[in-house]
């Protein structure tokens, strides 16, 4: 809820017989020692709200997770981060987690970036979460495809006012590859998406090309050097085969997911960065090699590297 302050002018008695007029001695003192104020608006960092919002597409099936069957349309149950105080309609991050996993594993990023002013809608995969029945499986097309079914879903209203022109998508590992597939491949392109990051992510296998054709948008591409997983030429690639205005960020040191989620003064700074990335990728100037690199560098801490490309 958003107070509102009502002004009245200390020389005017508003109507109100018991109250000073200008001419009255009070008046004068009044004048002289009651401070005036005016109204601010809240500013980031704003406090974070959570809440679950139940979405459900019809159209695209669930495959089967080990003992448990396939079963017809796709639940994507989707946690909300959302900035309290923010004036709507606000802009939008849809996140994808990554295999075996859930959105709470990244809620200290997630909610990073809902404190900045973003409204942040992260579904659980039914194929790959760690959080239900049987055993988690990757389906890359299918969850870029839930990625913009839950951008369709929310601009509809399912979560509040969203602003069309404010939309980005975000994942970390195979949901890196989600972000991956959505930026590089014409075949699941959502001319809706204006930034993309993918944070350990990688050009899927078994999933037929064209990559790398030339696309409005900017994206953002981080990974550590010490990926446990081996991830950073598979990033570097996906930053490598990107047309379009774009960043890498290189961690010195940072693993395959806590360098993103941390409460170390290294995952705070790689936070921070994406912070800026989305500022300007979400802004209302076009977003060239140029303002990247002024928002970007230099980076909150030394062991993350920068580098700025348009194609």
């Amino acid at each position: 809820m958003v107070l509102g302050l009502l002004l009245v002018d200390p020389w005017s008695n508003g109507g109100h017989p018991d109250r000073p007029t200008r001419t009255s001695s009070h008046s004068l003192a009044t004048r002289a020692t009651v401070p005036t104020t005016t109204p601010t608006r809240p500013s980031p960092p704003y406090p974070v709200a959570t809440s679950t919002v139940p979405l459900f597409d019809p159209t695209r099936d669930t495959a089967a997770r080990g003992s448990v069957p396939a079963s017809s349309g796709r639940a994507l149950t989707t946690d909300i981060w959302r900035p309290v105080g923010a004036e709507g309609p606000l802009p939008l991050v849809v996140f994808a987690h990554g295999w075996d996993s859930d959105p709470n594993v990244y809620a200290t990023l997630l909610s990073a970036w809902a404190a900045a002013g973003y409204l942040v809608a992260a579904p659980v995969f039914p194929d790959s979460a760690d959080t239900l029945p049987g055993t988690p499986v990757s389906d890359f097309p299918n969850q870029a495809k839930d990625l913009s079914f839950v951008i369709t879903s929310l601009l509809g209203g399912a979560a509040g006012p969203v602003d069309p022109s404010r939309i980005a998508v975000a994942g970390h590992s195979d949901g890196g590859t989600d972000v991956a597939l959505l930026a590089l491949n014409p075949g699941y392109a959502d001319p809706r998406i204006k930034a993309y990051l993918s944070l350990s992510g990688q050009i899927p296998d078994g999933v037929d090309g064209p990559w790398g054709v030339p696309k409005s948008g900017s994206l953002l591409v981080a990974v550590g050097t010490d990926d446990e997983y081996g991830l950073l030429p598979d990033a570097t690639e996906v930053y490598q085969t990107a047309d379009m205005v774009k960043t890498m960020l290189t961690v010195t040191g940072g693993d395959h997911l806590q360098t993103f989620v941390a409460d170390t003064p290294q995952s705070e700074a790689v936070r921070e960065e994406t912070i800026r990335f989305l500022g300007v990728a979400l802004g209302s100037k076009a977003v060239t090699p140029s303002s990247l690199s002024s928002a970007l560098e230099p980076p909150p801490d030394p062991s993350i590297a920068v580098s700025v490309g348009s194609g």
